[in-house]
């Protein structure tokens, strides 16, 4: 893992705070290459909640999945992660709320409750061009089962567009035999599916100190936090907030080759890897003073119990 990034020499943007997702972030410029980056602080009630960005990210990684990467920074002595842009200056980022607030005018943004899969798959098949990554949306929604992510709303998926703008040259003959040219803009968009961000709300984030080893104890406990009825997916079936496997269950009815090329890549790399010893190496190099940020070996256990625990019902389910 690399070591802590210190930020605070960095150069600040115009405009420091933008609201990627919903949590604000601040805007950074690396001082040799003025790439843009982005930091945001953890949630002060959790105040080691930055810590399963990166673990989420360095997991995703490893299993092939596209995340965006994270790494622990300080700004201005302020902890948290950092991440770089992942659109360059020809590219734009737009949320999912942006395209289903055109297929459903009356769409709720506070809560999300309309955040269906019914209305998101409605977005994809509107065209050709949205339809053949409806597969990296499902694939995102695998990662989500793996890490627990209970806050995969509106804004925290997206897709980029770039629009290129070709000028193609022709040579055409004229009555008097000498060639002119002429020139033709062709205009071309890409669309792809955006790597996968803001994936902190998961893995004991909300979990106390004080109050992880009961859970280490209690397997029953364990099963409960990872699988009883508060453990949703934010994005909803018909209307219904329900357990991230019984979504994909359900989505796996009409996209079933979808969702078996993703777990058998999925599977091969778990094979290949090892949980604990991510989790366990994740802060090698990383040393705070103050111990509210430190990421406890209790804390590392549960985690890797957790993680441990959804892949093998994701696999034994599907």
């Amino acid at each position: 893992m690399d070591i802590l990034i210190n930020i605070s020499d960095w150069q600040s943007g115009n405009n420091n705070l933008v609201p990627i997702g919903k949590r604000i972030k601040k805007v950074v410029y690396h001082p040799k290459d003025d790439d843009l980056y982005y930091f945001k602080e953890p949630k002060e009630k959790y105040p080691w909640e930055f810590w399963n960005e990166i673990i989420a990210y360095k997991i995703g990684y490893e299993l092939g999945f596209n995340v965006l990467e994270y790494k622990p920074a300080i700004l201005n002595g302020e902890v948290g992660c950092l991440s770089p842009s992942m659109t360059k200056s020809d590219e734009e980022l737009i949320h999912g709320q942006q395209f289903l607030t055109q297929i459903l005018p009356s769409f709720e943004t506070k809560k999300g409750i309309d955040h269906n899969f019914q209305l998101i798959k409605s977005f994809f098949e509107s065209n050709e061009k949205y339809y053949q990554i409806l597969s990296q949306f499902v694939e995102m929604l695998v990662f989500d089962a793996i890490i627990g992510n209970r806050d995969r709303h509106q804004q925290n998926w997206a897709l980029i567009r770039k629009i290129d703008v070709k000028i193609i040259k022709q040579s055409l003959l004229s009555k008097l035999k000498k060639d002119k040219l002429k020139f033709k803009v062709e205009i071309v968009e890409q669309i792809n599916f955006s790597q996968l961000f803001d994936n902190g709300n998961c893995l004991a984030y909300n979990i106390t100190e004080e109050n992880i080893n009961s859970f280490l104890k209690d397997q029953s406990k364990i099963e409960k936090y990872l699988f009883g009825e508060k453990a949703t997916s934010h994005v909803r079936w018909d209307g219904k907030c329900i357990p991230h496997l019984e979504l994909l269950s359900n989505i796996s009815i009409e996209n079933k080759d979808i969702l078996q090329n993703v777990l058998k890549r999925v599977k091969q790399k778990y094979s290949e890897i090892n949980i604990s010893n991510i989790v366990n190496t994740i802060d090698n190099g990383v040393i705070f003073a103050d111990k509210k940020y430190i990421l406890s070996t209790n804390r590392k256990q549960l985690i890797t119990l957790l993680l441990e625990t959804r892949i093998k019902k994701l696999f034994s389910n599907f």
